[in-house]
C-alpha cells in the first residue's frame, strides 16, 4: 500500500510537470501559438483523460494511433503538398508527446485503481474484524446481537427450540492481577479450544466481554442444553497451562447459565438480561 501510494504521487507529479512543460513551450515560443498546436494540445489532454480512465495498454494503443495519424499527415504534406519545412518543435515534437502523456496518465490511473482495490479490501477486513474478538477469533457482542435476532425469528417462524448459553469467569480482574495479562490470555485461548471441542459445528460462539462467553444453540431443547452444560463444565475444569515442561492447573471458577427461547418476545436485550439472571442460579 505504501509503495503504491508513493508511485501514485510520482506519476501525478510527472503528469503535472509534462503539461507544465508543454504550456511553457507555448509561452516561450510564440511561433507555436497557432490553431494546429492548440488542437494537438487538446488532443493530448483528452488522451491523458482516456488513458487515466481506462488502462495503460489502451492509452498506449491510442497514442500509437495518434502517432501514426499525425505522422501520416506530415508525410502526406511533404509528398503531395511539397511542404518540407518540418521542424522538431512544430511537428516531430508531438510524435514524442503522445506516448509520453499516455504512459504517464495510464500508469497514474492503474496505480490509483490498485490503491482503491487495496482500500476496499482493507475496509472489508475491518468490517469483518469489528465483529471478531482479536484474541480468541470468536464473534463479538455486535455479531451476537445480530445473530440472536435472526435465530429468534427463525425459531419462531419454523417452530424449533433455541437455547442460549452464557459462561462467565468469576473474579476476572483479580485473576489478571494474580496471574498476569499474558498468562490469563493463554488460559482463555485454552478455554476456547475446549469449548469448540464440546459444542457442535452449527453452534455459534461469541466473546461478549473479557470474562464472558455466549453460545447460541439452534435446535436444542433444555434437556440437551443441560447435557452440554455438564460436558462444558467438566471440560473447563480440566484446563492446564503448559509452559515448557511445566504444567500448571490454574484456579479459574465459572458460572454457566442457559435460557430457552419461549417465542413470546423478540427483544434481544431483554433476552440477554434474562440470560444473565440465570447465571445467579448456577452454584
Amino acid at each position: 500500500m505504501k509503495n503504491t501510494n508513493k508511485k501514485v504521487k510520482i506519476y501525478f507529479i510527472l503528469l503535472v510537470l509534462e503539461f507544465f512543460i508543454l504550456i511553457s513551450i507555448f509561452f516561450l515560443n510564440p511561433e507555436m501559438i497557432n490553431q494546429k498546436n492548440y488542437i494537438l494540445l487538446c488532443i493530448n489532454f483528452l488522451l491523458a483523460i482516456g488513458a487515466f480512465s481506462t488502462k495503460l495498454l489502451i492509452g498506449l494503443f491510442a497514442s500509437l494511433f495518434l502517432v501514426f495519424a499525425y505522422g501520416s499527415l506530415i508525410l502526406y504534406k511533404a509528398i503531395f503538398e511539397g511542404f518540407f519545412r518540418c521542424t522538431f518543435t512544430q511537428d516531430y515534437f508531438w510524435l514524442l508527446v503522445f506516448p509520453i502523456i499516455a504512459y504517464t496518465s495510464g500508469q497514474l490511473g492503474d496505480y490509483i485503481h490498485k490503491s482503491s482495490i487495496i482500500i476496499r479490501d482493507l475496509k472489508q477486513k475491518v468490517k469483518i474484524l469489528v465483529r471478531v474478538d482479536d484474541l480468541t477469533g470468536l464473534n463479538n457482542k455486535q455479531k451476537f446481537y445480530e445473530d440472536l435476532y435472526d435465530e429468534m425469528h427463525r425459531a419462531k417462524r419454523h417452530d424449533f427450540d433455541l437455547v442460549v448459553m452464557m459462561v462467565k469467569i468469576m473474579f476476572f480482574s483479580e485473576l489478571v492481577s494474580i496471574y498476569g495479562e499474558d498468562k490469563t490470555n493463554d488460559v482463555i485461548c485454552l478455554m476456547v479450544k475446549n469449548i469448540e471441542e464440546v459444542l457442535r459445528a452449527e453452534d455459534k460462539k461469541y466473546r461478549l466481554e473479557r470474562d464472558t462467553f455466549t453460545f447460541i444453540l439452534p435446535n436444542t431443547d433444555i434437556k440437551g442444553a443441560e447435557v452440554i452444560k455438564d460436558r462444558l463444565r467438566k471440560s473447563l475444569d480440566q484446563i492446564t497451562l503448559t509452559t515448557g515442561q511445566k504444567q500448571e492447573k490454574l484456579n479459574f471458577n465459572f458460572k454457566i447459565g442457559i435460557l430457552l427461547y419461549d417465542k413470546k418476545f423478540d427483544d434481544v436485550l431483554e433476552f440477554k438480561q434474562k440470560l444473565e439472571k440465570e447465571l445467579e442460579y448456577d452454584v
